[in-house]
Formats: structure tokens, sequence, C-alpha cells
């Protein structure tokens, strides 16, 4: 899953600005270590300004170290309570780790500040679905089509559900329009193909 780049501009704190606009260069070519030092650079000139924070999260979430992306990500929120993203940063963080109950309650605070992204009710819906709560993670998935029907991945997920729970031609509708949606290439879809396939053939048991 990825994260949504934040640009940042401000004209403010003079060097600072260029450092956090090289880390952020850095971040959109991958080069995730250059990008943690140069937020440590603009952390030192100004350590109070909760982008730099959260774009280091980034950084750290991309290398796959969740304890100092949360750590960033909370971090960036203790300066901005309002901090959406970071929210949304730190639920991933925590998916990652697991802790699927803390990213519900990280996502859902991301909603409670903005209810309308799509990216965020997906990944609860996600949570919701690794914790075996169909109803939940269907609401959300419905909820992420509705708000961006051109958005793939909620038709794939809501499709597994719907598989899941024996409702197949829910489900068969759904895998058809993220087929549309995403193409019929690479493993996701060929996962799709499968799940299709089970559901048009199944095995006699």
């Amino acid at each position: 899953i990825a994260i949504a780049i934040i640009v940042v501009t401000t004209s403010v704190f003079g060097q600072t600005e260029g450092f956090i606009q090289t880390a952020y260069n850095a971040i959109k070519t991958k080069d995730y270590n250059k990008a943690i030092e140069f937020y440590n650079k603009a952390i030192e000139k100004t350590d109070n300004y909760a982008p730099t924070y959260y774009g280091r999260g980034l950084a750290y979430f991309y290398k796959k170290e969740f304890k100092s992306a949360i750590e960033d990500f909370d971090k960036a929120i203790t300066l901005d309570p309002n901090y959406f993203e970071a929210y949304y940063g730190k639920g991933l963080s925590e998916v990652e780790q697991g802790n699927l109950l803390s990213a519900v309650t990280s996502f859902t605070k991301t909603l409670s500040i903005s209810n309308e992204y799509p990216e965020a009710y997906y990944a609860r819906g996600n949570a919701y679905y690794f914790l075996e709560k169909w109803d939940k993670a269907l609401l959300d998935y419905n909820r992420a089509i509705e708000l961006q029907p051109a958005y793939a991945m909620p038709y794939y997920a809501r499709g597994a559900v719907n598989k899941l729970n024996k409702r197949n031609d829910a489900a068969l509708k759904d895998f058809e329009k993220f087929l549309e949606l995403n193409g019929n290439t690479g493993q996701l879809a060929a996962e799709v193909n499968r799940l299709v396939e089970e559901i048009q053939h199944p095995v006699e048991r």
C-alpha cells in the first residue's frame, strides 16, 4: 500500500525549505536514506514543523522501519492534531506490524478529520477484513467505491469478502470490475482470475 506524498511548500523557514525539498525529491526517486538525511537536517534547523516529521515517517515506512515511522507520525500529530495524513500513515504502519485494532483506531481518526478519503476507507476495510469483521469491511469498501468509482482495489477486496460469504454473483461482478479498471495482467489479476475460476468451476468435494 502506498502513502500519498504531500508536497511541502513553505517560504517561512529559509534553509529548512531547501532541505525539505531535497528530502521530498529523494522520496520521489526512492532514495529513502537520502530523504531521512535531509529531513534530519531540516529538523535540526526547525524542530516544530509537522510536515518534516511526516515526511521522515514516510521514508521510514518505505524502508519498512515501521517503529520509527510511527514515532515520526506521532510527532507530526502532536504538532498538528488535525494532520489526517499522519494518522493514515500511522495506521498503515500498524497494519504492517500486525497491530490491526490500533490501525482501525488510526484510520478512524483519519476519517473523523477527512471523511472523503477513499484510501483510508479501503485501508480500514482491510484491517476489518483481517480481523474477520466482514460487515464492517464491506461498509468501508462500499464507501471507498462510492467516493472513487474508478478505484480498482476496493472491488477486489469486496469481491473477496463476497466470495468468502458465498455471495458468488456479487463476487463475480466485483472481480469483473476490478479487471476492467486494473487490467488483466500482473500478479493480482492472476489471483482474481483464479478466484473467478473457483466460483465458476467449483471443485467437487
